[in-house]
């Protein structure tokens, strides 16, 4: 638990002769600005003259004034905002952590072709790493695995070292294989496609397969789809 301290402004302390003449001259001023206010008879002017100095009179407006007083420095000091504690308005979502990971770096070269199919440039399509996840964000919210499944989350940059901006659909590229059966190859259902990267840069992205917790090997299939292929065996 973190604790706040609030710093109260310092007041001084005054002395009760300090306070009795604050009190005299209050009631002087007051006084006179009721007698220029509202004229009275030189009779009555001499019975208000006489209050004035009626120490019970003095004690009921020496009270009303502390009492004035304390009111004040009530209200500066509830006016004043609480110290913000750091990270209260931090909204943005989070998941837990990665079950496992496994770090790959394999980097493939495919050729980008125009609509003749004459090959422009060859983009970069690096798989950096693999995780297994009970947790992701999808589209700025998140998402949990259902019992009994995870989400294998692979991720990845595209370079494109070409002098124009290029539009990839990432998830073409790769297959998940279970098992070692390549009769039944999967494609991501999680993805950000069609992912734009711009001319001479890199853009990070993933792909994502949820599958069973009981499932047995791991395996990537990287290629284009009408061309070679690689497998990438995942061990965690």
């Amino acid at each position: 638990m973190k604790t706040i301290t609030v710093s109260l402004p310092e007041i001084p302390e005054i002395s009760i002769n300090t306070i009795k003449k604050l009190t005299d001259s209050a009631v002087s001023f007051f006084a006179d600005i009721a007698d220029r206010v509202y004229p009275i008879s030189a009779k009555r002017k001499l019975n208000l003259s006489a209050l004035r100095k009626n120490p019970k009179f003095r004690k009921l407006f020496l009270v009303a004034v502390i009492v004035l007083a304390v009111v004040l420095i009530g209200s500066i000091l509830t006016g004043r905002k609480a110290p913000a504690v750091s990270g209260t308005n931090d909204t943005r979502v989070t998941v837990a952590g990665p079950k496992a990971s496994l770090q790959i770096n394999k980097e493939f070269q495919f050729p980008l072709l125009d609509k003749n199919g004459k090959e422009l440039t060859r983009l970069r399509y690096v798989i950096e790493s693999a995780e297994l996840r009970d947790e992701i964000i999808v589209k700025g919210q998140r998402a949990v695995a259902v019992k009994g499944r995870t989400f294998l989350i692979v991720t990845i940059k595209v370079i494109n070292d070409y002098q124009k901006p290029i539009e990839i659909t990432t998830r073409d590229y790769v297959r998940l294989m279970l098992d070692g059966n390549a009769n039944e190859l999967l494609a991501a259902d999680i993805h950000n496609d069609p992912v734009l990267v711009q001319p001479i840069s890199t853009k990070p992205t993933r792909i994502g397969f949820p599958v069973d917790d009981s499932a047995g090997s791991l395996s990537l299939i990287v290629g284009e789809i009408k061309g070679d292929k690689e497998t990438i065996p995942l061990t965690f």
